[in-house]
C-alpha cells in the first residue's frame, strides 16, 4: 500500500445537500379567506402580505373586494411581477381585463365593493415563489373643501374627477330621522343613497401624459369618513329655536373659480331686530349643512370675515335677491340681517333654504365644520379576500 492511500473501515454517512433536505413533496390545494379588515395607510401596516409561498405549484384564482378602487394588488410569480394595479385604473379603460388575467368587475361602489379578479386560464404555474400583497398608499388629504388638484403617490392612478371635493350633497331620504353618526355611516357605506361625488375635475391631469387615470375618487368609503363639529351662531335676539340658511347663486370668475355666498339668519318671533351676532366661523373652514336625510358640503370659507360679518357685530340685511322678503314679522317690513359666508366651490343646485335647530346656547348640530379621517389615516375596508393555489412541492428554506 502506497503512502498516499487511505482506508477507512468504519460506517460512512452519505453527504446530503442542505438544499435537498429543505425540499419536500406537498400536494395540496390551499385556500386563503379573510374578510372585514381595515387596512391603514400608515407605516409598515399599510402592506398586507397574503401569500409568500416558496415552492412549485399553480396559482388558480385571486378575488379581492374592497370599498375603495385605489387599493393596490401586487403579485410576484417567480421572476415576473406586476406594477401594483388598482380597480380604478383597470376600470377606466372599459372592461379592465389585462392579457395576463387581472381585471376588475364593473358596477362597483363603496357599498357593494370594488372587485378585482385574477383568473388565468388553466392556472398560472410557479416554480420557485408566489407572493401576493395588498397595499394602501392613499395620501393624507383635506377633503370636502375646494379640491381642484389631486396627485397620487407610489404609482397610483390620478382620479379624473375629484369627487372628494366640496360642492355636492349626499342624499339618503330614508334616514331623515337618523342621528348624524348614522347618516355619516350611511355615507361611508351608501346602501341607502348614491355615493358622494362632487362635480370637480382634477386639474392635475390636464396636460399630464405620464399619469394614469382612474375612476371615482380615492376617498370613497371608509377613507373619506367625515367628522362633524357644530358651529355656533347666536343672535342677540335669538327668538326662534332654529337658524335659517339661504344659498346665493354659484358664480364662476374668469379663471374658472366657483364661489357662492351662504347666509345665516334667524326668523325671530316679534318685531325686534336680531341685533348682534356671536359666531365661530372663520376663513379656511370647510362646512357641512344637514337638511333631514341630506348633507350638503358647500366647500371652504375663502374670504376673511370682516366688517359687519365679524363676531359681535350686527350683520348686514339679507339680500332680497336671494331670500325675497324675509322680514321681522308680518307687521314689520324691515328685512332680517344675516351673516354672509363666501365659500368655494359652492353647490350648483342648492335647496331654497334650510332650517337648522339652534339651541339657546352652544353649537348647532346640523351646521358646522367638516373634517375627515383622510386627514390623518385614510383606511380602506377589505370586504373579502379569496385566494386559491395548488401546491406540488414546498421549499422550507
Amino acid at each position: 500500500m502506497s503512502d498516499d492511500q487511505f482506508v477507512y473501515l468504519g460506517n460512512l454517512t452519505p453527504e446530503v445537500s442542505r438544499k435537498s433536505s429543505m425540499v419536500r413533496e406537498d400536494k395540496r390545494t390551499v385556500t386563503i379567506r379573510q374578510a372585514g379588515l381595515l387596512l391603514t395607510s400608515q407605516g409598515d401596516a399599510s402592506t398586507l402580505r397574503l401569500v409568500d409561498q416558496r415552492g412549485k405549484g399553480t396559482l388558480l384564482s385571486v378575488k379581492i373586494v374592497t370599498d375603495n378602487p385605489y387599493i393596490q394588488l401586487l403579485m410576484e410569480v417567480d421572476d415576473w411581477r406586476n406594477d401594483g394595479e388598482t380597480p380604478a385604473e383597470l376600470l377606466y379603460g372599459g372592461t379592465g381585463k389585462q392579457d395576463y388575467g387581472l381585471y376588475a368587475m364593473d358596477g362597483g361602489d363603496p357599498a357593494k365593493g370594488y372587485t378585482m379578479m385574477y383568473t388565468p386560464m388553466g392556472g398560472e404555474a410557479f416554480n420557485s415563489r408566489l407572493r401576493i400583497i395588498l397595499r394602501n398608499r392613499l395620501p393624507k388629504t383635506k377633503i370636502y373643501g375646494n379640491n381642484s388638484t389631486q396627485t397620487m403617490p407610489g404609482g397610483l392612478p390620478f382620479p379624473v374627477n375629484n369627487g372628494h371635493s366640496g360642492g355636492a350633497s349626499f342624499s339618503a331620504p330614508l334616514l331623515s330621522g337618523a342621528t348624524n353618526e348614522q347618516l355619516i355611516n350611511a355615507m361611508t357605506q351608501p346602501h341607502y343613497g348614491e355615493p358622494y361625488r362632487a362635480p370637480q375635475i382634477n386639474l392635475s391631469l390636464l396636460g399630464n401624459m405620464n399619469a394614469r387615470p382612474g375612476i371615482d375618487h380615492p376617498f370613497v368609503g371608509q377613507a373619506g369618513k367625515p367628522i362633524f363639529a357644530g358651529a355656533s351662531a347666536q343672535f342677540q335676539q335669538n327668538d326662534a329655536d332654529e337658524n335659517t340658511i339661504f344659498f346665493g347663486p354659484q358664480e364662476v370668475d374668469g379663471n374658472g373659480v366657483a364661489t357662492q355666498v351662504i347666509y345665516v339668519t334667524n326668523r325671530g318671533a316679534n318685531d325686534n331686530a336680531l341685533g348682534t351676532l356671536t359666531h365661530d366661523f372663520a376663513v379656511g373652514q370647510s362646512l357641512y349643512i344637514r337638511d333631514g336625510g341630506d348633507i350638503h358640503f358647500p366647500g371652504t370659507i375663502t374670504t376673511a370675515l370682516t366688517g359687519n360679518n365679524v363676531s359681535g357685530q350686527t350683520p348686514d340685511a339679507l339680500p332680497t335677491s336671494v331670500a325675497g322678503a324675509f322680514t321681522r314679522a308680518n307687521a314689520n317690513n324691515n328685512q332680517r340681517v344675516a351673516l354672509a359666508l363666501s365659500v368655494s366651490p359652492g353647490i350648483p343646485n342648492p335647496p331654497t333654504m334650510v332650517n337648522v335647530p339652534n339651541p339657546t346656547s352652544g353649537a348647532m348640530t346640523n351646521m358646522g365644520f367638516v373634517t375627515s379621517v383622510a386627514e390623518t389615516d385614510p383606511k380602506i375596508l377589505i370586504k373579502s379576500i379569496e385566494i386559491k393555489y395548488r401546491l406540488e412541492v414546498s421549499y422550507d428554506g
